[in-house]
């Protein structure tokens, strides 16, 4: 086999690694984990062949490799175990990876396209299979199952906004219009029936950003939507709504305290935290005196493993060094998505790109309620990151070609 025919067989493997990973992406963390290993597999192997060190000039390599060398510096002077802490920053380079596989792996836009058949039709087929277990079997633990895959729920916020942007905005034909409708709809009513009220705020906040600068008429249908779903919405669904600011309520009140908690580790540890990992271990010992009649109230059991908080949990876990890395890769993101969107050429880039930042909307807001950034919600915000990227490093490469430098205005740490 010659080099070229070699490097075709990488760029091949990268595609079938990111095609497992997609189908894979809400439903399986084991096809997860083996998409990624494959796909990755094949870029270090063409690396190997091509001598050519493919990091290097990628969007958002500056803020990315600070957020993570905190995370590495916070472990290697944890209060728990140093392999377990740096576990968790391994943890977390699998999702990272995965940008670095997503930009490129992706040869051309149509690769895009079948990615996102993959993800948004194992997403339908899982959401209608866990909607049609509630609504077919209503009993109790069915509802309560349902309401505690806060995963589904995560996942079902991350895709929604970018199915409507796909859907309505998009020029596709009737077969493929259907096709993302009926989605969209089985994904609406899981969502509802799952009741993630975090998911539930992060949608409402990324459809109203895709109103303001899409189209007026989704404000519209947002507000038809949500006078449906709560004229629809099954008690104990209900229940949720109704309880969503009230601070005595047990989902709420747990919050709180797992707040309070996380702002004790922090004063203790200001700079460098406790080490990735530590919360779960720690936070018995920071949290505040509970009945025990309330403590078995609390789902997830007392001993949880995050702050149901991004930015605090990073804060409690690797010092307030690691939230401002965090959010200067926040503020760097939402820059460069921007940027590719103005200089986005074709409509359904355009669209998409729209979608994208959307869903990283949703993912930010529902982060605030939630660890999003760990499970598969991670890897989502991690692909859709590396799809906006790659756009973004095309718009470069043509302007380029046309003699236009325009990598300044591309730029994320412009």
């Amino acid at each position: 086999m010659n080099k070229e025919k070699a490097i075709a067989t990488c760029n091949s493997i990268m595609l079938i690694g990111l095609v497992i990973y997609a189908l894979c992406a809400t439903t399986s963390t084991s096809g997860i984990s083996v998409g990624v290993a494959l796909a990755f597999l094949g870029w270090i192997t063409r690396m190997i062949l091509t001598n050519r060190f493919e990091i290097k000039g990628i969007a958002l390599n500056l803020p990315i490799f600070v957020f993570l060398g905190m995370l590495v510096l916070s472990a290697l002077t944890s209060s728990i175990p140093i392999l377990q802490s740096l576990d968790k920053v391994r943890s977390l380079g699998e999702k990272v990876l995965l940008y670095y596989l997503v930009i490129n792996g992706i040869r051309d836009e149509q690769y895009i396209k079948w990615l996102l058949v993959c993800l948004i039709g194992s997403l339908c087929l899982l959401a209608g299979y866990e909607a049609g277990q509630v609504i077919w079997n209503p009993m109790p633990e069915k509802y309560s199952a349902m309401i505690a895959n806060k995963t589904l729920g995560g996942c079902l916020g991350m895709v929604i906004p970018l199915v409507i942007s796909l859907t309505f905005f998009t020029f596709s034909s009737w077969k493929i219009k259907g096709g993302l409708i009926v989605s969209l709809a089985i994904m609406i009513i899981c969502l509802n029936l799952n009741s993630s009220r975090g998911a539930w705020l992060g949608d409402i906040c990324a459809l109203i950003f895709l109103g303001l600068f899409m189209n007026r008429k989704i404000l519209l249908g947002l507000g038809v939507v949500i006078i449906i779903s709560l004229c629809l919405l099954p008690k104990q669904q209900m229940y949720r709504v109704v309880n969503m600011v009230n601070p005595q309520y047990t989902a709420n009140l747990e919050r709180i305290y797992l707040w309070n908690s996380a702002l004790s580790m922090i004063k203790e540890h200001p700079f460098l935290g406790h080490g990735p990992g530590s919360f779960q271990s720690l936070y018995p010992k920071y949290a505040p005196d509970v009945p025990e009649e309330t403590k078995k109230k609390f789902y997830p059991p007392y001993t949880v493993g995050h702050a149901h908080n991004i930015f605090l949990h990073l804060s409690a876990e690797a010092g307030i060094f690691a939230l401002l890395a965090i959010s200067w890769l926040f503020m760097a993101i939402f820059r460069w998505g921007w940027s590719v969107l103005k200089h986005t050429e074709t409509q359904w880039s355009r669209i998409l790109v729209l979608g994208l930042l959307a869903c990283l909307i949703d993912f930010a807001v529902h982060g605030m309620v939630d660890y999003t950034l760990a499970g598969k919600t991670g890897y989502l915000f991690w692909f859709y990151l590396g799809l906006v990227s790659w756009i973004g490093r095309q718009n470069s490469k043509k302007m380029l070609r046309n003699g236009d430098d325009l990598e300044e205005h591309l730029s994320p740490e412009r």
